[in-house]
C-alpha cells in the first residue's frame, strides 16, 4: 500500500516554513501588482478618453 492512499487516515503535513512564507509573499506581491495594474489600466482609459474627447472637439483656430 502506497503511503497517503487510504483517505481515513490523515498523513502528517510537514511545512517547509521558508518555501511557505516564501509563497504567501509571492502570492501579496502579485495580489498588489494585479490591483495596481487594474487601477492603472481604469486610469488610462479615463484619462486617455478625456485626451481623445479633447482633441476631437477641441477649439480649433482663435479666439471665439
Amino acid at each position: 500500500m502506497v503511503a497517503g492512499s487510504n483517505p481515513a487516515v490523515p498523513t502528517v503535513l510537514r511545512w517547509d516554513r521558508a518555501a511557505f512564507v516564501e509563497r504567501r509573499v509571492l502570492d501579496t506581491l502579485y495580489l498588489l501588482l494585479g490591483i495596481i495594474g487594474f487601477f492603472l489600466i481604469i486610469a488610462i482609459f479615463f484619462f486617455g478618453g478625456f485626451v481623445l474627447l479633447d482633441f476631437l472637439w477641441g477649439r480649433r483656430g482663435g479666439d471665439l
